[in-house]
């Protein structure tokens, strides 16, 4: 169990996975202060992490729980959590809703797109379909819902006081010395207009630290938001190039060698650990495969 203080109404409890790599990875933002609530609960097989945070924190009553998206990573231990807070409204975006009241479509899917890594955050429960509360009916004036497609089209953040809870719509962040790591999560069905829609949505409110689903936060959320969208019209500019000068080898290989070499928030790269590099390795060729995906809708 790890809790990160990151101000006087706000913790950062990280989920470490029983996977490879999977270190200071995934998390759940927990707010303090006028409101309590949670972002995110992560995979189910760290649930009892989370419960045990909670009660450390002296938690024994949340007012929500705000859910990103439904990916597993984010969402997939939330049939596990409720019971514990049963009065408590779980807010996600309505696309999401049936899933979360019959996830075995979620399950089949994720089961086919990452195998093992699906097994190991463990299965999903269902949830009680009167305990859910559709993110654009949330009426709160501390919590305001941002619609943000992009990573999934179900995809929420949420902005609370000086903090904007961005999911994955800013990227994937991890910070080093003197430098940042940010690579995009574009999964398929990518739709770069509507990424770059909803981070100019998110420009609009300015807010004042950003809180990332991968990993952490920072106190310039402007300059995160427009790197990262600045990175994703790079990415298209890259992999374009690529494919068109496509000569038969591994193409998601090909993208992922010229994109370490031409995208500068990418260099921290070669200073990661080796396990986390395999890590992060799959998940850039998974984002690639999002965009060689919308490429070929153009």
């Amino acid at each position: 169990m790890k809790i990160f203080k990151k101000g006087t109404d706000l913790y950062l409890i990280g989920l470490d996975q029983n996977i490879t790599g999977f270190t200071d990875f995934i998390g759940s933002w927990l707010y303090n202060g006028e409101k309590t609530f949670l972002v995110d609960v992560g995979p189910s097989a760290t649930i009892p992490y989370l419960i045990e945070a909670l009660k450390t924190l002296g938690i024994n009553h949340l007012d929500y729980i705000l859910l990103t998206h439904i990916h597993l990573d984010h969402a997939g231990g939330i049939g596990h959590l409720a019971p514990f807070f049963p009065e408590t409204p779980i807010v996600v975006h309505k696309k999401g809703i049936p899933h979360l009241i019959d996830p075995a479509t979620l399950w089949e899917g994720t089961i086919k797109v990452v195998g093992d890594m699906a097994r190991a955050y463990g299965p999903i429960k269902a949830v009680r379909p009167q305990s859910i509360l559709d993110a654009s009916q949330l009426a709160s004036p501390y919590i305001t819902p941002v619609m943000t497609p992009g990573h999934a089209v179900h995809h929420v953040s949420y902005i609370c006081g000086p903090y904007l809870f961005a999911g994955e719509t800013s990227g994937v962040y991890q910070s080093f010395p003197n430098s940042i790591y940010l690579r995009p999560a574009t999964p398929p069905k990518f739709m770069l207009e509507v990424s770059i829609k909803s981070i100019d949505e998110l420009l609009s409110y300015n807010p004042e630290i950003i809180c990332f689903g991968h990993f952490g936060n920072h106190s310039d959320p402007r300059r995160i938001l427009e790197y990262h969208r600045d990175q994703l019209l790079r990415w298209e500019e890259i992999i374009k190039r690529v494919t068109e000068n496509y000569s038969g080898e591994d193409i998601e290989e090909s993208c992922f060698k010229k994109l370490l070499n031409d995208d500068p928030l990418l260099s921290p790269f070669e200073k990661m650990q080796e396990t986390v590099k395999t890590r992060e390795h799959f998940f850039l060729k998974n984002s690639i495969k999002g965009f060689l995906d919308y490429i070929s809708r153009k």
